[in-house]
């Protein structure tokens, strides 16, 4: 939490330079601006107009640019709030719908240093989650209708702890938090619309407008490669992706079903072949080790059948873990590359990925995917990159500082990248071409 925000702290790079082309031939006009927020910008869908958020004194202010005039206004007088909202603000018809910071509640002395007795008696789930109520205090804004022409900006509704905005046939659509003790977080989410200019209440709504997805905006590149090649797991349809490079290929896993929203394929910058293997497990809740042994291990040994070369094999997150455990059971590949992973699942015991069983009930699966238990296992060489600001509770930096240590402790090779300020996703300019050098490197290094 950032209190002079006004909600949700920013831990994106912050761009240095916006500039903007009216059409793709046209010559760019670089925004007058320093200091905008990293989030993604609203377009006005007709006209040549686009708003995002500026910080000045550490508060946030709306922001409009007119790219055919080449002018920007900056709405000092209005605050706004940075939310879980993305994106922030949304161009509803010609006003800007923004977030309000909600009234700052009445002071009490604060708290801090007082000590904690928590008690409970099972069999449940201890979670330290807030309640809404806690929640709402330190994140709930008001959604609020600008007016560009005026700089008035008007209250649509109370305070809420909001997910979504977006234009519904020319009214504001939100989704906002409600309590649900029945949820695995304690909350569930709601929706409602309301006009802009105020003229009725919220009303509830059932259905949501479409979100685009990132690449329908901007359409990938067909790789030049044949792609889409299906290796069947036994359960489902794994695919394989080709994107072809100099000699050596890194195998990057990914979970993920066909049609799943996957992030930007890394490694496509180091000058050498990546295949991408979508792996679909089968995780039923009495899976066993013997079930999914030969779903990953048969499913890259196929793919290792198609793609000539040396090999490594890499993953990020859950899929680092996946990765690494392909390793351990395929001695062809020559050395592997993960990012970001949880490597000792004792300290997920109630639960984790597909797994809903906790610890004591299935601790063979437990200790089959902590790759601190089969480290002894990772006799080729293992390079590990990390965030030191990774917030993800499964996934802290030391998950990769403690394999790191055991890989070395039982005679194996290992290579730690710690990269200062870095959550569990790399959007820093610096580290990822910091990276791309590492990638390189330790390709070149175990493929020769």
């Amino acid at each position: 939490m950032d209190p002079d925000l006004a909600g949700l702290a920013v831990d994106r790079a912050w761009p240095t330079v916006i500039e903007i082309h009216a059409h793709h031939t046209s010559p760019g006009w670089i925004l007058p601006l320093t200091d905008v927020l990293p989030a993604q910008l609203a377009w006005h869908p007709e006209r040549p107009l686009v708003a995002g958020l500026v910080v000045r004194d550490r508060r946030a202010h709306p922001w409009v640019a007119d790219y055919a005039t080449q002018t920007v206004t900056v709405f000092d007088q209005v605050r706004a709030a940075t939310s879980h909202a993305w994106p922030p603000q949304v161009w509803v018809d010609d006003r800007l719908v923004l977030l309000l910071p909600s009234p700052p509640p009445a002071k009490t002395p604060p708290a801090h240093g007082n000590p904690v007795a928590l008690e409970a008696t099972g069999p449940m789930y201890v979670k330290f989650l807030p309640s809404l109520p806690e929640l709402a205090a330190l994140i709930a804004a008001q959604p609020a209708a600008l007016d560009p022409a005026t700089g008035q900006a008007i209250g649509l509704t109370h305070p809420l702890v909001v997910r979504r905005l977006a234009d519904l046939d020319g009214e504001l659509y939100l989704e906002y938090a409600e309590d649900d003790p029945a949820s695995e977080d304690g909350l569930s989410w709601s929706s409602l619309t309301v006009s802009v200019d105020g003229s009725g209440p919220p009303r509830p709504v059932p259905e949501a407008p479409h979100e685009p997805a990132p690449w329908e905006a901007t359409p990938a590149p067909e790789p030049t490669h044949p792609t889409g090649i299906s290796i069947e797991t036994g359960y489902h349809q794994a695919r394989l992706t080709q994107h072809p490079g100099k000699p050596a290929t890194v195998l990057w896993l990914r979970n993920a079903r066909p049609g799943d929203r996957v992030t930007e394929p890394p490694l496509l910058d180091t000058g050498h072949a990546v295949a991408h293997l979508d792996l679909p497990l089968h995780w039923p809740a009495d899976a066993t080790v013997e079930s999914l042994h030969p779903q990953i291990v048969e499913t890259v040994r196929a793919a290792m059948a198609i793609v000539d070369g040396p090999m490594l094999v890499g993953g990020h997150s859950f899929s680092a873990t996946l990765a690494l455990y392909a390793l351990a059971h395929v001695p062809e590949l020559r050395a592997a590359i993960v990012h970001s992973g949880c490597y000792n699942r004792t300290l997920t015991p109630t639960g984790w990925q597909h797994e809903k069983r906790h610890l004591w009930q299935a601790p063979d699966i437990y200790r089959a995917f902590s790759a601190l238990e089969f480290a002894d296992k990772l006799d080729r060489p293992v390079l590990l990159a990390h965030g030191t600001n990774d917030t993800n509770p499964a996934t802290a930096p030391e998950q990769s500082v403690e394999l790191y240590k055991a890989i070395v402790a039982n005679g194996g090779t290992a290579r730690l990248l710690l990269l200062p300020g870095a959550g569990h996703t790399f959007y820093y300019a610096e580290h990822t071409a910091f990276l791309s050098t590492e990638h390189r490197n330790w390709i070149e290094r175990w493929t020769r």
